[in-house]
């Protein structure tokens, strides 16, 4: 390298185009974080009002005895795998990327929107197998809550959808991963909250007096 070269060299433009390269990876990160806080309060407050309501006397659980809504949970459990498998290849994907290997990133992707959707039409069948029933959304407060905490989370996993649909066009046209990472996180968390509402919804009433008086929300 000659000494024109040298002097001539700007290395302040080097590192800030590395910086704008890094900026909008950090950005999206950081996006996705305030979002999962976000919901992670709106579910929290949620499951607080749950609490609380189910310390009145006219609360009856779900699952307890046949004739209930939830006592058959072969369809929610069904969907449950749905969402394992889908949050699985989610992070094949993600481990793919960084091996840089496209071809695993692309049908990793795509099998976990597959099964995300095959969750979500569990979910519409399982609501209309209940209404098929007799059990609709006014039937009883506990009931309420499991067609409001189920509608959330669908619609939260819609609103994932289209980053999948994002991340798999991003694939096809330049083979830009960035958005296989972040959709892997946020199906991870839609499916330790999904573990959570299905435990909580079909826990015994004892259960729901234990959380309730360790918080201070009994009567």
């Amino acid at each position: 390298m000659s000494i024109f070269q040298t002097l001539t060299e700007k290395p302040w433009l080097e590192g800030k185009n590395e910086i704008q390269q890094k900026s909008p990876d950090r950005v999206k990160k950081s996006a996705v974080k305030v979002l999962l806080s976000v919901i992670s309060v709106l579910f929290f407050l949620f499951f607080v009002a749950f609490l609380m309501r189910s310390q009145y006397q006219d609360w009856r659980p779900l699952a307890e005895e046949p004739g209930q809504p939830l006592f058959y949970k072969g369809q929610l459990w069904l969907n449950t795998l749905y969402l394992i498998l889908s949050s699985l290849c989610f992070h094949w994907a993600s481990r793919a990327v960084n091996h840089n290997n496209a071809k695993s990133v692309q049908v990793g992707i795509l099998i976990g929107g597959l099964f995300a959707a095959a969750f979500i039409g569990g979910q519409l069948v399982f609501w209309q197998q209940l209404q098929a029933q007799g059990f609709f959304v006014n039937h009883s407060p506990a009931l309420s809550f499991f067609y409001l905490f189920t509608g959330l989370h669908i619609a939260h996993l819609l609103g994932g959808m289209i980053a999948w649909a994002m991340a798999l066009f991003s694939l096809k046209k330049a083979g830009n991963g960035s958005l296989v990472g972040l959709c892997a996180t946020y199906w991870h968390y839609l499916l330790v909250l999904w573990a959570l509402l299905f435990a909580l919804l079909v826990s015994k009433p004892e259960t729901y007096d234990a959380i309730a008086a360790f918080c201070g929300l009994g009567q």
